[in-house]
């Protein structure tokens, strides 16, 4: 059941992001889909693998804020409830509609595998990548690639404050 709310709260943050068109409001929606991605690779990996992931998107995250919020033009948020409204009830109509039709068990646990197995891959650090957390670097760099192109999106405009005066 954690499982399925953090995994529903990561889609709704990742479909919000394209509709955020200040910096501060992009910086908090990436910052929170950062907290919830690596509360999943904690649950389905190594909490070591999460801790360094949550520092390098963050790191990350700061240096994008720096440079966004230079050249992005001033502008007040404006209300966006309508949109907020649908965003939630697509969540929750989602989520009702995947507790209500799967019969699947949302363990993290894979096969079982030999001891001699597991200390060979932990040795080599392949551990971090294995098939089960395979779909959450995947969409860790699909946020990546989401928020690159957001951040064009913003600093495209014509009346941010570092544009030529020609």
């Amino acid at each position: 059941m954690t499982l399925l709310v953090i995994s529903g709260s990561c889609l709704s943050l990742f479909l919000l992001m394209p509709l955020m068109l200040q910096p501060l409001s992009l910086g908090l929606c990436i910052m929170l889909l950062t907290v919830f991605f690596c509360i999943l690779a904690g649950l389905s990996s190594s909490s070591w693998y999460s801790y360094t992931l949550f520092l390098v998107f963050i790191g990350g995250l700061l240096v994008m804020f720096a440079y966004v919020s230079v050249l992005a033009p001033n502008s007040f948020f404006v209300s966006a409830k309508p949109m907020l409204w649908l965003l939630l009830s697509f969540l929750i109509t989602t989520m009702a509609i995947t507790l209500s039709t799967t019969q699947y068990s949302w363990t993290l646990t894979g096969p079982p595998e030999s001891p001699a197995m597991t200390q060979k891959l932990s040795s080599t650090g392949m551990d971090l990548v294995v098939s089960n957390s395979t779909s959450v670097v995947v969409m860790l760099g699909m946020i990546l690639l989401l928020a690159l192109l957001t951040v064009v999106k913003i600093c495209f405009y014509q009346q941010g404050p570092l544009r030529s005066h020609l």
